[in-house]
């Protein structure tokens, strides 16, 4: 029992990430994950009080205008507009294709369900518009520096809602993207980023059914291999995916 006391009293207090096939440097996103944290808190400490929350048209109006003027900025309405999506692309035989056409019709469902929510928050603090249940919890939400329930339940992003709308944002106008490569046959001929999506898993699992139907391999032959260092990859029996990298 000494021997093991004295190998453990050895060790160090701060565990080496490599023990956990992690990069040296992980601790940077830890420390900034944290700073984050301790942000948000404070804001959440300082952002409102009980009497704030209490419906002040002037008050709501200096409080919500900074998010709504981000909104304005940020939605690109037009172009979400002009795509069109037809039910023989949701039906396209390659599972990829396939799930990019979702995944598009996706955030933009998500992105007019928030405008709709801005656009009537806007309604109410211009008096064009009466103060409902829903308007008044999402509102109450933005005022206490918190996503609103309805919009999270169809994606879980940052907890900031500032973060929230420009992430949600950025991956709609990238998604837009991923659709003209898909139309044009070239999505996987380069780079593509996991970061743009709503659901990388399902676009990973698409992309196993899509591999394992080209190379006529049963799909749970399949293995995934990642790296954080492209030159340690070992390609020897691997499968090339025209050049894919994630």
């Amino acid at each position: 029992m000494q021997d093991f006391f004295s190998a453990l009293n050895r060790l160090a207090e701060d565990d080496n990430p490599e023990l956990f096939g992690l990069p040296s440097n992980i601790d940077r996103s830890v420390q900034r994950f944290n700073s984050t944290q301790v942000i948000n808190n404070l804001k959440n400490l300082q952002s409102i009080s009980a009497q704030e929350l209490r419906f002040d048209k002037q008050k709501w109006q200096e409080l919500l205008n900074p998010i709504c003027q981000l909104w304005s900025s940020t939605y690109r309405k037009e172009e979400f507009n002009q795509v069109r999506i037809t039910k023989k692309d949701l039906d396209n035989d390659d599972p990829v294709n396939s799930f990019v056409y979702m995944e598009v019709l996706a955030v933009i469902q998500i992105l007019k369900k928030v405008n709709e929510s801005i656009t009537s928050i806007l309604g109410v603090l211009n008096g064009t518009e009466m103060l409902t249940p829903v308007i008044e919890a999402e509102a109450t939400a933005l005022l206490k520096n918190a996503v609103p329930p309805t919009w999270e339940k169809h994606w879980e992003g940052p907890e900031n809602p500032t973060n929230w709308l420009r992430t949600l944002n950025r991956k709609g106008l990238a998604l837009i993207n991923w659709v003209s490569r898909v139309q044009s046959g070239s999505l996987l001929n380069t780079q593509v980023s996991l970061s743009d999506l709503l659901h990388p898993e399902t676009f990973l699992n698409a992309l196993r059914q899509r591999s394992a139907r080209i190379y006529k391999v049963a799909i749970n032959e399949l293995k995934l291999v990642s790296s954080f260092d492209l030159g340690k990859m070992d390609r020897q029996g691997a499968i090339s995916l025209e050049g894919l990298w994630l």
